[in-house]
């Protein structure tokens, strides 16, 4: 058994301003007119500077722990608030790891063409994260969304290939041999009157669903009254509601449900941990289903067949 060692007793480091409302900006507390110096120097690490523009990513907001021993194996504990905390401090809040499969371009190239042929409108950090893996820090909650709103992308590269790269929202549980199991979908509620089209009321009916982000253009300018579709993050393995249930509180009580209808969710395949197919489509569980490839022919680097 290792000695103990003798740290301090530390505080929790617990903060009620992690986890946001639905109805607020993902990863930025409400702030009101009034507001204190810590709660200042809290919107400061949000933004990523101290408020003269100095990167605090490096500022020690989170204390050493004190250290536990499991069969004389020394262990670090840390909570859900603290990771989440992490994650912002390490600017990580809108983060998406670009996964690519049959070759990739040098990184300083990706660094080029990735905001010019995505489209990114703010800033875009990108470094390598493992092997076929890169790691994506948007400064803007658009860029990321944005970012994930298809399953795939064709970089273009400067010895005329486009490598394919399929983005994956990154958590603290990334794992690069295993897919994450969170992803973005469009979700509808086709069936909900006109009065509940505010934001605050569609992000509440989402929030059975998952995490929402963001309203569609013609919910929100108020031009198809017949549908509301609104951007939610999700967990794949979770078990979807088909309708959430809408209580308005009066004499009568009435209590009504709404349908809610998904467009597109991501299969996940629990025996491979990738996304893009489930067990049933699982080629390892069923190798039946492998389309036979002719003799002597193999792939290249770029995910070209050849002789």
């Amino acid at each position: 058994m290792l000695p103990d060692c003798s740290f301090p007793i530390l505080k929790p480091t617990r903060s009620n301003l992690i986890n946001p409302k639905p109805s607020d900006p993902i990863g930025f507390p409400t702030i009101g007119k009034e507001s204190s110096p810590i709660l200042g120097q809290y919107i400061d690490i949000l933004k990523g500077n101290n408020g003269t523009g100095t990167n605090v990513s490096t500022s020690s907001t989170i204390l050493i722990k004190k250290l536990c021993y499991n069969e004389g194996i020394p262990r670090v504990v840390w909570t859900e608030e603290e990771l989440d905390r992490m994650n912002i401090i390490e600017n990580l809040q809108y983060t998406v790891v670009g996964k690519f499969s049959y070759g990739w371009p040098e990184i300083e190239e990706l660094r080029i063409q990735i905001p010019k042929q995505c489209n990114v409108k703010g800033d875009c950090k990108i470094d390598l994260l493992r092997n076929r893996h890169i790691l994506m820090r948007f400064s803007r909650q658009e860029d990321f969304i944005n970012m994930m709103s298809k399953p795939n992308y064709y970089i273009l590269a400067k010895d005329g290939y486009s490598y394919m790269m399929r983005p994956l929202i990154y958590d603290a549980k990334f794992n690069v041999k295993e897919e994450i199991t969170q992803a973005m979908t469009w979700i509808s509620f086709p069936d909900l009157k006109p009065t509940f089209f505010v934001k605050d009321s569609i992000f509440s009916l989402a929030s059975a669903v998952g995490k929402p982000l963001q309203l569609d253009t013609a919910t929100i300018n108020k031009t198809r009254p017949s549908c509301a579709r609104v951007k939610v993050q999700v967990n794949l393995l979770a078990d979807f509601p088909k309708y959430v249930e809408l209580e308005v509180v009066n004499v009568e009580n009435k209590t009504s449900r709404v349908e809610k209808a998904n467009d597109m969710v991501p299969k996940y395949c629990k025996q491979c941990k990738l996304q893009g197919h489930d067990e049933i489509e699982c080629r390892v569980l069923h190798p039946e289903l492998r389309k036979p490839m002719q003799e002597g022919t193999r792939m290249n680097r770029r995910g070209k067949m050849c002789n």
